[in-house]
């Protein structure tokens, strides 16, 4: 038997967190998901975090995909894990989307799949990359057009993609709550309603910042680099978020006692942005000496905003998360994934993510 991938630590539910979970406000619904594998994947993205979220809170979630449109173990995972699979050629996918509508109170879907479908009786979530473009492009297009990239890296070379899938998940998100506005507002007798998730609209609502800054007339925020006045710096052992407000300045000099950081150009906000790259250069070499777990302890020592990157396997095993029971541990296949918990709540009540995967026993 092949050797089972396990995807981090996890702590169980303790009894508060468990009677929570049994009382979930959108059980005896039926979801349907689907997203054509032709469309951009962060519709894929957004609408399997929407499905998830339904069938966190107790709907059962009917996803309709076709055997090419796979996703990594984990996404997988995390974003499929206790959902009913029906598999669909392509010529027969607008047919099955129909026949599972005809038992479901809601679909999620992908705009041009949506136009398959003849005048669907359930109430239909339709995600969408843009208005004047609804199937085009790619996430890494709509963080351009919002402009998210335009927010980190170096000016000088070519933009980044963000890490992970921010639009997509945030998307996801909307969806959702897109979701839950239209089946509480159902009435006796009602038509079905319908929503619109506008993944470029999402982008630029994450970039509101930038919107607002605009409409007060104030500088839009761009990439700085090396010399932005918040940097990620090397470190021993990885990397740090160099973050500091104006009045953490005399605290970061304490910490790092470094006689330069005394220059009296450094003295205000003004000469710190006057003289920014001279005085990042000396922060990184401060820093480049540091192992993370010293900054992180001086950080909280000097009560400082800063602090180490850790990647996610270190987040997972980081005390803080376990003790607020924040990751779970779910069997899928062969593997054991961690999921963290549920990222919205009802009424005040909290949840486990997919609650019927518990194993026997826990």
């Amino acid at each position: 038997m092949p050797e089972t991938p396990v995807f981090g630590g996890a702590s169980e539910p303790d009894e508060t967190e468990r009677a929570m979970s049994e009382q979930k406000p959108l059980a005896g619904m039926t979801i349907v998901e689907a997203v054509n594998p032709r469309a951009p994947i962060a519709l894929a993205l957004a609408a399997g975090l929407c499905g998830r979220l339904a069938m966190d809170l107790g709907a059962s979630v009917i996803r309709i995909e076709q055997m090419q449109y796979a996703l990594p173990l984990e996404i997988d995972g995390f974003l499929n894990l206790g959902k009913t699979r029906l598999e669909s050629s392509d010529d027969a996918f607008a047919d099955a989307i129909q026949r599972e509508c005809g038992k479901a109170d809601g679909l999620v879907t992908d705009v041009g799949s949506l136009k398959t479908v003849s005048a669907a009786r359930v109430g239909q979530v339709a995600l969408a990359m843009s208005h004047d473009n609804p199937l085009g492009g790619s996430e890494f297009t709509l963080e351009a057009r919002s402009g998210l990239l335009d927010l980190v890296g170096d000016p000088s070379k070519a933009p980044l993609r963000l890490g992970g899938h921010q639009i997509a998940y945030a998307s996801g998100l909307a969806a959702y709550l897109a979701l839950v506005d239209m089946l509480t507002k159902r009435g006796a007798g009602a038509a079905p309603s319908h929503r619109r998730v506008d993944l470029l609209d999402i982008g630029i609502w994450l970039n509101w910042k930038a919107i607002g800054g605009a409409a007060m007339g104030l500088p839009v925020p761009t990439r700085t680099g090396s010399n932005g006045e918040w940097c990620v710096v090397p470190c021993r052992d990885g990397y740090v978020a160099l973050v500091y407000r104006s009045k953490d300045w005399d605290a970061l000099k304490r910490m790092l006692k470094d006689v330069r950081l005394d220059d009296a150009r450094f003295d205000t906000d003004a000469g710190r942005g006057e003289h920014r790259a001279n005085l990042n250069a000396v922060l990184r070499e401060n820093f480049a000496v540091l192992d993370r777990a010293t900054v992180r302890h001086l950080a909280l020592e000097y009560r400082i905003p800063l602090g180490p990157v850790w990647s996610p396997e270190e987040l997972r095993e980081d005390p803080h998360y376990q003790e607020r029971n924040f990751f779970h541990s779910r069997e899928h296949g062969e593997a054991t994934l961690v999921l963290p918990a549920v990222p919205v709540k009802w009424n005040g009540m909290t949840f486990l993510p997919n609650q019927a995967e518990l194993p026997a026993g826990t």
